[in-house]
């Protein structure tokens, strides 16, 4: 065969490894999606989105610990916390009190667990809802936990690093504040759905919400028209919705 056409054979083959690549890449994000328990090193490429979904610099610095809730979220405290990256696949944080972005470093600690199970949750936003906007994640926890007072937003709950707030997502792809005039229903449905797949067993949603779910799971709340608040167990399974459908303090607002 003549040299030009071992070269053309060549670029041909060179062609299709980064399909096979970008191939082997979305079938595993798509099963780490799933997994909440561990972090996820990997690149995928979206197609027919035109928009490639990278795990944010922000993500691979994260100083992982075993962490501790102690307490209730009403009543408690955390130890070794993890902070929440200011962004991440899927999702950008913002401070409910001023409404800017990126939220407080203060404001974005939590357990480990809880900070992987946001990490896939983001994941699998980028993933299933590529061509819309990010996830608003709010307020977590303070760094040792305790009450989340001071001015603007503060919570009667947030106190052990299991508690952490979404925005809902609005019909007009915009990243910012939300509404019932302007929240997406199916999208706002779709992920209350996928947060109770990964295991919250409490979300709290506004009463102007068209919102359904497990009874004692997804409860209806004043102040959260414009935000999810939604609470994980402890590994331990301690914290769970029973704490809900025995009366919740009333909050001024989460």
């Amino acid at each position: 065969m003549p040299r030009w056409g071992w070269a053309a054979g060549l670029v041909g083959v060179a062609a299709m490894v980064p399909l096979a690549a970008l191939d082997a890449q979305r079938e595993a994000l798509a099963v780490a999606s799933e997994a909440s328990t561990a972090p996820v090193r990997v690149v995928i490429a979206q197609t027919g989105a035109a928009r490639v979904v990278r795990e944010e610099e922000a993500e691979r610095d994260i100083v992982w610990r075993a962490s501790t809730a102690l307490g209730t979220p009403n009543a408690g405290a955390l130890v070794n916390s993890v902070v929440l990256p200011s962004a991440g696949a899927g999702f950008y944080t913002y401070d409910p009190a001023e409404n800017v972005t990126p939220n407080k470093e203060w404001r974005r600690h939590g357990t480990d667990m809880l900070v992987r199970q946001v990490l896939a949750v983001g994941r699998w936003w980028a993933v299933t809802h590529p061509d819309e906007a990010r996830l608003g994640v709010g307020d977590l926890s303070l760094p040792e936990g305790g009450l989340f007072a001071g001015p603007g937003v503060g919570h009667q709950s947030h106190q052990n690093g299991l508690d952490v707030d979404f925005r809902l997502p609005r019909t007009d792809r915009v990243e910012g504040i939300a509404n019932p005039a302007n929240y997406d229903r199916k999208l706002t449905q779709a992920l209350t759905d996928r947060l109770i797949a990964q295991g919250a067993t409490l979300v709290l949603i506004g009463p102007n919400l068209d919102i359904t779910g497990p009874p004692g799971v997804v409860v209806r709340w004043p102040n959260h028209d414009d935000h999810l608040h939604v609470r994980f167990p402890d590994s331990d399974g301690r914290n769970e919705a029973g704490e809900a459908r025995r009366g919740f303090p009333r909050p001024t607002r989460r």
